[in-house]
């Protein structure tokens, strides 16, 4: 056990630690939501994360993404994985630098207990919810984030293993900027969700 798995017993049982640190998480996309639940996840004393993102980072990131200025350029998934084993060096996080599609990357997450659905574009978070919904435990989708109207509340809609975060309403496709607050929000609201079930409080 490291110092910061050490440091995670004021606060956590022994038997707690080992419930998370058991879960095996997939994370599809690293932007916004992807990186911030992986952080959030990895401070928690989760351990074991498999992520897949093709994109670089880019300077239009920095503003809600968990990326810095010197990152710029980089791939998304490997610089994330750096980040979070700088948290816990004994995490295992394994990263694909590739675009997922559910025809030729049938093997990403296999035997992950819960996969978080965590992409920009509508139509490919639609096809990962579909083809994941049944090969996992617990999904964990972000929908409706953006923007700056902090009045479209975000929630948490339930529908049997599959759990849909956010205020349904905006998109960054129509309009609402993808900015800091909503979106860590709702990636705080998602890796909730993975800790609470992992502890058997939902």
């Amino acid at each position: 056990m490291n110092q910061f798995e050490e440091g995670l017993l004021k606060y956590l049982s022994e038997d707690q630690l080992k419930k998370i640190q058991s879960v095996k998480i997939g994370i599809g996309g690293a932007g916004g939501l992807g990186s911030n639940v992986a952080l959030i996840l990895v401070r928690s004393g989760f351990k074991d994360l498999e992520i897949i993102d093709f994109d670089n980072i880019e300077a239009s990131n920095l503003n809600r993404q968990n990326y810095y200025l010197d990152d710029i350029g980089k791939p998304k998934a490997e610089t994330l994985k750096n980040y979070l084993m700088d948290i816990n060096p004994d995490a295992k996080i394994i990263t694909h630098h590739k675009k997922w599609d559910k025809i030729s990357l049938e093997n990403i997450f296999k035997n992950r207990h819960v996969i978080i659905e965590a992409f920009d574009h509508p139509s490919q978070k639609k096809d990962f919810v579909e083809y994941y919904q049944d090969k996992a435990d617990i999904l964990i989708s972000g929908n409706g984030m953006a923007g700056l109207d902090s009045k479209q509340d975000i929630t948490t809609k339930r529908i049997n293993n599959i759990f849909i975060v956010g205020d349904n309403v905006t998109d960054t496709q129509k309009g609402h900027p993808p900015m800091a607050p909503r979106v860590i929000s709702c990636a705080a609201k998602m890796a909730e969700i993975a800790l609470d079930l992992s502890l058997g409080f939902l």
